[in-house]
């Protein structure tokens, strides 16, 4: 018979006495926590809960940055107020439904490391930072992009934990579109995260991430030199009625049938993007779909196929950063 404990320290230092033990593993908002233990996981460890440890929670502005505690939940996130941070406040408010977003934490979704987590792409965007600390008033800093090791795996290390998640200061402003088989309660077939900052006219600091396109979520790095420096006319954005056909048709036909299969075609109507009106656009967006397609390595799964993803993952970036450009005019 597996015996488990559910361990429930009143302060930090508790916590991190309890995580240092052979199994035990941290429980924040136990979201993902009870799906984990159906499938047979994590079912002979001692679960330390946070639940009690509110130095964990809250936002705060500080010299260095805004500082988000790992056990805020994604409903205090749709209501922080970091100015930049638009793209993450929207990615909170797409996270499962009312129950999840008050359960849920930033932190879990962070540990999780599921190429589909909804949060992680707004944080990599805004160069997010992530304290860990252990007993014995050990502490590290690592970028969040060098935390994600695969599907599942990070950086985490024996009787760590994250403590919060540091935005440094920034001027621009930040954009999330997810796309899903359904409006609501759906797992990202492929979310995009961009933030901006305008400089003389042009493109100045840009930054791309995405999700549901590789193992991990990725900033797309080659896309980003080739929109650095980009201007109004290479971004321009008009209705795409010639590919509203391909668009039901084709794209829904690649979507595995199931469910509200027609919700991402829906979708890649709206983002679609049309034949450019003249050659230097033209070669602009050939230069920035060579680029982004060497940055995803999307797999096909019950939910999409690897092109699909391709595909979408192009539309929503430029639909990103067009609506950003919006923003500065």
């Amino acid at each position: 018979m597996t015996v488990c404990r559910m361990i429930q320290p009143e302060t930090l230092e508790e916590a991190l006495e309890a995580l240092a033990g052979e199994r035990a593993m941290a429980c924040a908002g136990a979201t993902n926590l009870y799906v984990d233990r159906r499938h047979g996981k994590y079912l002979d460890f001692d679960y330390v809960s946070l639940e009690h440890l509110t130095e964990l929670r809250g936002i705060r502005k500080e010299a260095d940055g805004w500082h988000i505690g790992s056990m805020t939940s994604f409903s205090e996130l749709e209501r922080c107020g970091i100015p930049f941070a638009g793209a993450l406040v929207t990615a909170a408010s797409q996270v499962g439904g009312p129950q999840i977003r008050n359960r849920g934490t930033v932190g879990g979704n962070i540990i999780s490391a599921s190429p589909a987590a909804d949060s992680v792409p707004p944080l990599l965007a805004l160069d997010a930072v992530l304290r860990l600390v252990k007993a014995g008033g050990v502490s590290r800093e690592v970028a969040l992009k060098d935390f994600m090791k695969g599907p599942g795996r990070t950086d985490l290390r024996h009787g760590e934990l994250l403590a919060e998640v540091i935005l440094p200061h920034k001027s621009g402003r930040s954009v999330f579109y997810k796309a899903g088989k359904r409006n609501a309660l759906a797992i990202s077939l492929c979310s995009c995260a961009v933030y901006m900052e305008e400089r003389q006219g042009a493109v100045g600091e840009i930054a791309v991430a995405l999700g549901s396109v590789a193992p991990t979520a990725v900033r797309a790095q080659r896309a980003e030199k080739v929109l650095a420096g980009a201007r109004p006319g290479d971004l321009c954005r008009r209705e795409l009625t010639e590919l509203a056909g391909e668009a039901s048709a084709e794209l829904a036909g690649e979507v595995p049938a199931g469910p509200g299969k027609d919700g991402p075609a829906k979708l890649a109507v709206g983002l679609a993007a049309s034949a450019p009106a003249c050659p230097a656009e033209s070669a602009f967006r050939e230069r920035l779909r060579a680029a982004l397609m060497e940055d995803i390595a999307p797999i096909a799964d019950i939910r999409a196929t690897a092109e699909y993803r391709r595909r979408i993952a192009f539309r929503m970036v430029l639909h990103n950063v067009t609506e950003l450009w919006r923003c500065f005019e």
